[in-house]
C-alpha cells in the first residue's frame, strides 16, 4: 500500500508541475521490495565459533546481546555476518546447491602463513586462480569452506582485514536463478560478462548484492528446514514484512513459515529458491518507522 500511495504522488507531482521532478523520480525508481542483510553462518556450538571468527580470523564483535544463540560480527561493510546457533547442521555435501562467502586479504601469502600459524585447516593445498586473483578454501571447526581472496587484476589500496569481499549461490542451472532471483525477487543483472558461469546481481541503486554461479553437476537439495540448517543462509531485508510477503507470494515464492518468528533482529519468515536453498526475509528493528 505504501508503494502505491507513493506512485500516486509522483504522478500527482508531475503532471502538477512544469517540469519534472528528477529526484522524486529517481528515488521510485531506486526502490526495492527486499534488499540483502547478509550471511547467517549457522554452528552447533556458540564458543567454539567465536574462538575460530573472533580469535584466528580476527573478526570484531558487533553485537553479542543475543550471545548464546546469536552474535553480529563487525564487517565495516552494511551487509552483516551472523553467527547462529542451531540444534542440528546439515552435512555438507560438495555438489549441491548452496550459499558460500569469500573474504579479502591484502597477501594471499601472508595470510596462508598466519592461517597455518593458528592451526587453520586447509581445503586445499594449493592457491588458485580465479577470474579476479587468487584465493585458496580454509575450513572452520565445522567443515564449512571459506575463501580467502587476493584481488589483483585492479590496485587495490591495503585495507584492514578481515574483509567481506562477496557471497553468492551456486546453482545447478543459471536461467532459472537468473529467472527467480531477479525477474521474480527484483534484483538487477549487474554484467553479463562472466555468463554462463557466473552472474553478478545488485540492488536498483547499482550497489552489489550476491552472485549467482553455475557449475556443472551442481544439485538441486531437499530442505527440511528449520529441523536442519544448511551452513549459510542469505537474510534479505525488507521495511514490511507482510507488504513484501504477500507480494512475493503472488510471484510464486514459496514460504516455508507463514508465521513471522521473532529474534535478535527483528521478526522474519524463511523462504525457498527453485533448488532448495533456504533464505530468510527480515524486517529488523532499526528498519522499522517511529
Amino acid at each position: 500500500m505504501k508503494s502505491l500511495v507513493y506512485f500516486a504522488l509522483t504522478f500527482l507531482l508531475l503532471c502538477s508541475s512544469g517540469s519534472p521532478t528528477t529526484a522524486v523520480a529517481a528515488q521510485a525508481e531506486n526502490e526495492t521490495l527486499i534488499r540483502t542483510h547478509g550471511v547467517k553462518i549457522n554452528v552447533d556450538d556458540m564458543d567454539k565459533a567465536l574462538s575460530f571468527y573472533r580469535d584466528k580470523l580476527g573478526f570484531e564483535i558487533e553485537d553479542r546481546s543475543g550471545y548464546p544463540d546469536y552474535v553480529i560480527l563487525k564487517t565495516n561493510e552494511r551487509n552483516k555476518l551472523i553467527l547462529n546457533r542451531v540444534k542440528r547442521l546439515k552435512s555438507p555435501v560438495p555438489n549441491d546447491t548452496s550459499l558460500s562467502f569469500t573474504l579479502q586479504v591484502n597477501d594471499l601469502d601472508k595470510a596462508i602463513e598466519r592461517m597455518r600459524t593458528l592451526g587453520v585447516e586447509f581445503a586445499e593445498t594449493e592457491k588458485r586462480k580465479e577470474g579476479v586473483g587468487n584465493a585458496i578454501y580454509i575450513k572452520d571447526p565445522f567443515g564449512r569452506r571459506i575463501s580467502l581472496m587476493h584481488q589483483t587484476i585492479v590496485k587495490v589500496e591495503p585495507f584492514e582485514e578481515p574483509k567481506l569481499y562477496n557471497f553468492g549461490f551456486l546453482v545447478p542451472e543459471m536461467a532459472a536463478a537468473r529467472d527467480f532471483y531477479s525477474s521474480t525477487l527484483g534484483f538487477v543483472v549487474r554484467s553479463e560478462k562472466y555468463l554462463p558461469l557466473d552472474l553478478p546481481l545488485g540492488h536498483k541503486d547499482k550497489s552489489f548484492a550476491f552472485m549467482l554461479h553455475y557449475r556443472p553437476g551442481v544439485r538441486p537439495v531437499k530442505s527440511d528446514y528449520p529441523k536442519t540448517a544448511a551452513f549459510n543462509m542469505l537474510v534479505f531485508e525488507t521495511d514490511n514484512l507482510k507488504a513484501a510477503v504477500n507480494e512475493l507470494k503472488k510471484k510464486g515464492v514459496r514460504f516455508i513459515s507463514e508465521k513471522p518468528r521473532r529474534g535478535a533482529e527483528g521478526e522474519s519468515v524463511a523462504f525457498e529458491d527453485p533448488f532448495g536453498n533456504v533464505s530468510e526475509l527480515l524486517e529488523a528493528k532499526k528498519l522499522k518507522q517511529q
